[in-house]
C-alpha cells in the first residue's frame, strides 16, 4: 500500500522533491506525514479553485455591468440625436416667428406714418375752412355799416331800390354764411371725430409695437437659450463619444498583447468577441502564475506536477 501511494503520488515524476529519510521512522508514519501533506495540498487548492470562482463570478459580472453601460451609453446617443433635431426644428419655428413678428411690427410702423400724413392733411383742410369763415366775416361787418344813418341817398326810390337790393343781397349773404358755418361745423365735427380715431388708432398700434418687441426680445433670449443649451449638449456629445472611442482602442490595444501567434484574427468591431477572448486570456494566465507559484512553493517541476493533476482527475 505504501509503495502504490508513493507511485500515485508521481515520485518517478518529480526531479525537485524533497526525499524523506525513514532510518529513525518507522513506513506508518512515513504514509501519516504524507496524507497530511497531500490534504494541506488538497485544500489549497480547494482554496484555489474557490478564490477562481469567485474571481470568475466577478468577471462575469464585470462583463454584465459594461454591456449594460455600452447600452446606456447607446441609448444616450440615440435620446441625444432625436433631442438635437426637437431642438433644431424649434430653433427653425423660432426664427420663422421671429421674422413674420419683425415684418408685422414693419408693417404696424408704416401704418403709423400713413395715419400721421393723414392726419396732417386734415388739420391743413381745417385750417383752410378757417380762413374761409374769416373771409366770409367781411360781409357781415358790410351789412351792419350800411344800417348807420347816411346822407347817400336823397330819393325814396333809391332808398328803397338800394334797400331791395341790399335786402337780396343780405339774404343770399346769410345763406352763404349759413351753409358755410354748417359745412365748417360738419368738417370741424368729422375731424375731431378723425382726429379721435387716429389717435386711438396710434396708441393702439404703438400698444402692440411695445409688445411685439417684447416677445421679440423673450424669442431672441429663448434663442440664446436654446444655442447655449445645444452647445452644451454638443460638448457632452462629443465627450461620451471620445470616451467611447478611448475604451474601444484600450479593448484593441489589449487584445492586440493578448494575442498569440497562430490564434485567428477575431473581428475587430466585435468588442465582444475582444472581451471574451481577453477574458479567457487572463484566465489562463493567471492559472499559470498560480500553478508556476504553486510549483515553487513545493520545488515542484511544472511539466510533472500537470501531469499528476492530469492523472488525478482521471
Amino acid at each position: 500500500m505504501g509503495s502504490t501511494f508513493l507511485t500515485q503520488f508521481g515520485v518517478e515524476n518529480y526531479d525537485g522533491l524533497e526525499k524523506y529519510t525513514v532510518s529513525s521512522t518507522s513506513q506508518s508514519t512515513v504514509l501519516l506525514q504524507k496524507k497530511k501533506r497531500m490534504q494541506e495540498v488538497q485544500q489549497e487548492l480547494d482554496r484555489k479553485k474557490q478564490e477562481y470562482k469567485v474571481r470568475m463570478h466577478k468577471c462575469n459580472e464585470k462583463e454584465r455591468e459594461l454591456a449594460e453601460k455600452q447600452a446606456r451609453i447607446r441609448e444616450s446617443v440615440v435620446r441625444f440625436e432625436r433631442f438635437v433635431k426637437e431642438n433644431d426644428a424649434k430653433r427653425t419655428r423660432a426664427l420663422k416667428k421671429e421674422r413674420d413678428e419683425s415684418t408685422s411690427r414693419m408693417q404696424k410702423e408704416q401704418e403709423i406714418v400713413a395715419l400721421k400724413q393723414e392726419h396732417l392733411q386734415y388739420t391743413k383742410t381745417k385750417e383752410k375752412y378757417l380762413r374761409l369763415l374769416d373771409k366770409l366775416s367781411v360781409f357781415g361787418s358790410y351789412i351792419d355799416s350800411v344800417l348807420e344813418p347816411s346822407d347817400e341817398f336823397h330819393e325814396i326810390d333809391d332808398v328803397l331800390r338800394r334797400h331791395s337790393t341790399l335786402t337780396h343781397t343780405n339774404k343770399d349773404l346769410r345763406q352763404v354764411v349759413e351753409q358755410g358755418n354748417h359745412e365748417i361745423e360738419e368738417m370741424r365735427a368729422l375731424l375731431t371725430q378723425f382726429s379721435k380715431d387716429k389717435e386711438d388708432e396710434i396708441l393702439i398700434a404703438t400698444s402692440d409695437i411695445a409688445g411685439q418687441q417684447k416677445r421679440s426680445d423673450f424669442m431672441k433670449n429663448e434663442n440664446t437659450k436654446v444655442e447655449q443649451e445645444l452647445q452644451y449638449r454638443d460638448n457632452a456629445y462629443n465627450d461620451r463619444k471620445r470616451r467611447l472611442g478611448e475604451a474601444k482602442m484600450a479593448i484593441t490595444n489589449i487584445y492586440q498583447r493578448c494575442k498569440k501567434g497562430n490564434v485567428p484574427h477575431e473581428d475587430l468591431n466585435n468588442f465582444d468577441r475582444l472581451l471574451e477572448y481577453i477574458q479567457n486570456r487572463m484566465l489562463d494566465l493567471g492559472a499559470i502564475a498560480r500553478m508556476q507559484k504553486e510549483c515553487n512553493e513545493y520545488k515542484l517541476d511544472p511539466r510533472g506536477w500537470i501531469h499528476s493533476r492530469a492523472q488525478g482527475n482521471r
